[in-house]
């Protein structure tokens, strides 16, 4: 059996990465351009992690882990269909990190594309939505592809539009975010810095070539010099400490195990709650 099916219904020399990752307010773009645009994605008023027009609810573990897994995986597959050169980041790339899998307690993915295939998403594959049948689901599933019709603004003023794209699963409301990698043609650094609109900065030599490698079991792309961003990201610990939101990393499994307390600490933490 196939493991999914789909049908298009429409169609700088520095030391370390962290040298560049300079606050927004570094960022050399000139006076404020006073942005008075609406914002244009809305999420979930119960949680940011669903969008607001497709959300009915909040899905209970380990549901909503199956769903967060299947639109990663769907978002791949399509955009290597598309022929549209995707890779992880942050969040994402940290959980690629510890065993090519989305953390259990990560409910999102972080991906990024260039401006240059934003412009082609825009122009030929806006507001497309994709059927993909998974695995062992009873039924398929839709899913769309929309693009901030506010990406083309590149500074980075715009608070309310920092998002750039999402691939949105139209039958729960969770979403992945699309970010572009932008050109700073004017930094005071020189050439080759890439910029997105929540401020984080890098060389480009950190990031291309691309290198391939697989993440929940489907062909993806990460930055060339992945370690040094995660190390500045997040800090060397975080990509050793095997204990974190209680989970232990199964070095055999490659895998995050949740840590099974005694029974007299979870009722002391369920008293908390109440």
């Amino acid at each position: 059996m196939k493991p999914w099916t789909i049908s298009l219904k429409r169609a700088v020399s520095t030391a370390t990465w962290a040298a560049l990752a300079w606050p927004i307010s570094a960022a050399p773009f000139g006076e404020p351009s006073k942005v008075t645009v609406p914002k244009y994605f809305y999420e979930a008023s119960y949680d940011v992690h669903y969008d607001a027009r497709f959300a009915h609810g909040l899905l209970e573990d380990p549901e909503q882990r199956e769903a967060i897994k299947v639109l990663v995986q769907t978002y791949l597959a399509t955009f290597r269909d598309l022929g549209v050169q995707t890779w992880l980041m942050h969040g994402t790339l940290l959980g690629w990190w510890w065993g090519k899998k989305v953390m259990p307690w990560d409910y999102d993915a972080d991906v990024q594309v260039t401006e240059a295939d934003m412009y082609f998403l825009a122009a030929y594959h806006n507001m497309t939505t994709y059927y993909y049948k998974y695995g062992d689901m009873e039924k398929g599933r839709y899913f769309q592809l929309e693009i901030n019709p506010y990406f083309k603004h590149r500074e980075q003023d715009d608070t309310l539009n920092v998002i750039d794209g999402r691939w949105i699963d139209m039958q729960n409301g969770l979403y992945i975010d699309i970010t572009a990698a932008r050109y700073n043609l004017d930094h005071e650094e020189g050439e080759g810095v890439l910029y997105d609109k929540y401020g984080h900065e890098y060389r480009d030599t950190y990031v291309f070539p691309l290198r391939d490698t697989t993440f929940e079991g489907v062909p993806c792309k990460i930055p060339y010099r992945y370690q040094d961003m995660l190390q500045a990201e997040y800090g060397k610990k975080a990509l050793s400490k095997t204990e974190f939101h209680d989970h232990r990393f199964d070095d055999e499994a490659m895998k995050w195990v949740a840590i099974e307390k005694p029974p007299a600490e979870e009722e002391a933490e369920a008293q908390k709650d109440l």
